[in-house]
């Protein structure tokens, strides 16, 4: 009795599962899927690096700038795109100048969600900006992280966003 129960649900549980799959945001590719969700995502995060690394930079009086953008793996099962820079800011006090970033930022209508001490992390829509000091890449370096969300990939979207290569991002 309980075999012939569980050959009438499993059927039903597999095709709840699958569908909220679906819905989840991943690529499920097809002639009626829509705009391509890799370079939408990536277009997304790329034009919010472009709107918040140059007011960081200026936050912090920076000198120099360098930003690239990637797909990055999030725990190896599914992707985000990536948009990173290095900026080298003025001389300063490093708890002024990350109150002068979230300022900045948050002015701009980002909201504050920073968790760790010595960053400064910010988000609108799924989009995240992470900002740092790091003195490993220099003496006044730090680092501006732009991040979408995760989000899984299959079929042709899955190899694109695997074999990505490294590109600059203008406008910074």
């Amino acid at each position: 009795m309980r075999s012939a129960l569980m050959l009438l649900v499993l059927p039903a549980v597999l095709a709840t599962v699958l569908s909220a799959c679906a819905d989840s945001g991943g690529s499920t590719g097809g002639a009626d899927a829509g705009p391509d969700p890799v370079d939408a995502v990536r277009a997304a995060t790329t034009e919010r690096a472009q709107q918040a690394i140059p007011l960081v930079a200026e936050a912090l009086g920076a000198t120099a700038v360098q930003a690239h953008g990637q797909w990055q793996s999030c725990m190896a099962i599914s992707w985000r795109y990536e948009a990173f820079a290095t900026v080298e800011a003025a001389a300063g006090e490093t708890a002024a100048q990350l109150e002068q970033v979230r300022s900045a930022l948050v002015d701009a209508g980002w909201a504050d969600a920073t968790q760790v001490e010595g960053h400064v992390t910010v988000e609108r829509d799924d989009t995240t900006v992470d900002v740092q000091p790091t003195p490993a890449r220099g003496r006044r370096a730090w680092t501006v992280s732009v991040t979408s969300s995760c989000a899984d990939y299959d079929g042709d979207d899955l190899e694109r966003v695997e074999n990505d290569e490294p590109r600059e991002i203008s406008g910074v």
